[in-house]
């Protein structure tokens, strides 16, 4: 065996021995960021998707609302948005609220004056416009607050398991 062969299988050697236990360092090391990650994705979707919920029963009670006069029924507008946001607010429905305030009017023309008729109580009535025909148009609020089932606690920061979303949808009410 040649001086070089001999010089280079003990170099190769010398380095390839302090390199045995790297690999499972570097993964016992890099695994707890990973598994922080996909954590933090799992909880991202899970906040967009009660986010999206919380939207969509804003518009479910809009949609009720704007036909067939739905807007008097301020019981059946709340149904209606809990209903479509069942996986939000079967959970904790006391967590989840909707709100309908008054609709508001306008004339078709723009010159009119919107009045009301027969308003009892929280019930708006019946619109009417001096000129033009009236453009109801009722909007819907929804919050639901949302509980995480991961609680990320860490020295550096406390990130709240409980986030707050709110949804809106805005309707013209159909006559």
């Amino acid at each position: 065996m040649s001086r070089f062969a001999m010089r280079k299988r003990f170099l190769s050697g010398l380095f390839s021995a302090g390199e045995t236990g790297s690999a499972l360092v570097e993964t016992a090391l890099t695994f707890p960021v990973l598994i922080m990650m996909l954590l933090g994705a799992v909880e991202l979707g899970e906040v967009a998707y009660a986010s999206i919920e919380t939207t969509n029963a804003a518009r479910a009670g809009a949609q009720y609302a704007a036909v067939g006069g739905g807007y008097n029924d301020t019981a059946g507008v709340t149904a209606a948005a809990q209903a479509d946001a069942y996986d939000t607010y079967s959970p904790h429905p006391t967590s989840f609220t909707v709100t309908v305030p008054t609709p508001a009017c306008s004339c078709s023309d723009g010159l009119g004056t919107c009045s009301v008729s027969g308003a009892v109580g929280s019930s708006p009535g019946v619109f009417a416009c001096t000129s033009g025909t009236p453009i109801v148009t009722v909007t819907v609020q929804t919050t639901a607050q949302f509980t995480s089932p991961i609680a990320l606690n860490t020295p550096f920061a406390s990130l709240g398991p409980k986030f707050t979303l709110h949804g809106s949808a805005q309707q013209v009410v159909l006559q």
